[in-house]
């Protein structure tokens, strides 16, 4: 097989991508195209990279650095029918360093007129590799990055190689969140963006699927609220310790904040009425085929076995052994050979339902899925943007995709203003967090939701977001 990248026949690049590869090409080879998740950024990548190599007749070292292991599998399927074969360089050394140092020698003598390397970030920014890069002489050298938001990274941002004068960076949400300087940096080093092809804009010219969104307002119990109170006020006293802005997303050096926070988020992720509330919904659906159930990544008391499990274990149970859903999990646990047959399965719809927590976020395409329900979310607009774009995928005989979103809010029973200084702003700061994904979905939503949606019944009688609005001063929301 040819060692230079060629462009298959059947590869016809959409009117967008073109424009994206024109704009990086007439960048000077730089920039980051910021395309929505499942509008082909891959295929855009490798075209981009071919029609370079092209201009410079054939002769190109690409390295391509992805965030995960099975995505190098993946591009490397994809770069087996633009007719090369790449040096997978991941896990150990061992198995890739010869046979890259040996391609990189051929490659400078001139007796290979390209070498194609796909590696991890991680690995990407060891010295080994770096030392890698830096053999290959001349300027033929291009650096393609997949989901280059991770790359902004301090140890990874640091070992960005200056020596790489061809950069592609590719992501739906290249800005990282709470990290202005690693931004800027990413930014700097590869050119910004020059390329942006939005969601809603996408849906519009039929390259992603529309949806409907439906939220689901969700009460944590009397417990659960205490839980929550008793580990946000620990928060609060613990920021108004740090000194300086707490903005680092990974907050390197505050290991015990990091902690709290955490169990926040699993706390949220796994509010007991979520499970019920999920069992009711399907239990009302005629046909549960091509659906996705993502989950919290703690554990709950599991109430078919009273034994405590894995949230997304006791839902896998609850979905099977209270309604009878073919459900299956597809977590780190699973190996690559089993998730490719689950997913096989779930595409052929012998398989009703994947029962995800975080596997399914960046780089694995489940076009089939007609029905999302999300359980769990990070605060994190990056992951909520990126499991939407995952689920409106194309695929034959689907017209449109259905997104439940699980809106955790406090008890509506108890009245906001009786409530001290310190609670009254966990409880709206909870609310905030939820109203901002809502706001996300809704706004490019086939069916448009106001805000006013309406919610389950508490002891005070019905209520809705817009009541729960008022009483936090979130109306401008």
């Amino acid at each position: 097989m040819s060692a230079t990248l060629q462009k298959p026949d059947w590869v016809e690049a959409r009117a967008y991508q073109r424009r994206a590869i024109a704009s990086w090409l007439d960048n000077g080879g730089h920039g980051i195209l910021q395309m929505a998740t499942g509008t082909g950024k891959t295929v855009t990548a490798l075209q981009a990279a071919t029609e370079l190599a092209q201009r410079l007749d054939n002769r190109l070292a690409l390295f391509i650095a992805v965030p995960y292991q099975h995505l190098v599998d993946q591009w490397a399927e994809d770069l087996d029918d633009f007719g090369t074969q790449p040096v997978l360089a991941y896990q150990s050394r061992k198995q890739w360093q010869e046979q890259l140092e040996r391609e990189l020698v051929e490659f400078n003598m001139g007796s290979r007129s390209s070498v194609v390397v796909i590696t991890t970030h991680d690995t990407f920014a060891m010295e080994p590799f770096q030392a890698a890069i830096d053999r290959v002489s001349g300027v033929e050298r291009m650096l393609i990055a997949d989901e280059v938001h991770h790359l902004g990274a301090p140890h990874r941002r640091d070992a960005l190689p200056e020596s790489i004068k061809l950069r592609l960076g590719l992501s739906a949400t290249p800005k990282r969140w709470y990290d202005d300087e690693g931004t800027a940096d990413l930014f700097d080093y590869f050119g910004g963006v020059v390329f942006e092809y939005g969601l809603e804009q996408a849906i519009e010219n039929d390259d992603l699927a529309e949806y409907y969104y439906v939220p689901h307002v969700v009460e944590l119990t009397p417990d659960e609220t205490k839980q929550y109170m008793a580990l946000s006020r620990a928060i609060g006293k613990l920021i108004s310790k740090v000194e300086g802005d707490l903005s680092d997303a990974d907050l390197q050096g505050h290991q015990e904040l990091k902690q709290l926070l955490f169990k926040r988020a699993r706390l949220i992720g796994t509010a007991a009425n979520k499970l019920e509330r999920l069992e009711s919904l399907l239990s009302q659906t005629e046909q549960v085929k091509h659906t996705l159930v993502y989950c919290g990544d703690g554990s709950v008391d599991d109430s078919v076995s009273g034994e405590t499990k894995r949230h997304v274990d006791a839902t896998v149970t609850r979905l099977r052994d209270n309604l009878d859903i073919n459900a299956h999990r597809f977590t780190a646990r699973e190996n690559q050979a089993t998730r490719e047959e689950l997913l096989t399965e779930f595409e052929r719809g012998d398989l009703d339902a994947l029962v995800a927590i975080r596997c399914l976020d960046e780089g694995i395409d489940v076009p089939a899925t007609q029905t999302a329900y999300i359980l769990a979310s990070s605060s994190n607009p990056r992951q909520f943007v990126q499991r939407r774009g995952r689920i409106l995928r194309t695929h034959p005989g689907k017209e449109y995709a259905v997104i439940h979103d699980f809106i955790t809010i406090p008890q509506t029973e108890i009245d906001p203003t009786l409530l001290d200084d310190d609670q009254f702003n966990a409880e709206r700061n909870l609310l905030r967090k939820e109203l901002e994904r809502v706001a996300t979905f809704a706004g490019a939503a086939r069916n448009h939701p106001d805000a006013d949606i309406q919610g389950i019944p508490s002891s005070s009688g019905p209520f809705s977001l817009q009541e729960l609005k008022r009483q936090y001063n979130l109306l401008q929301m």
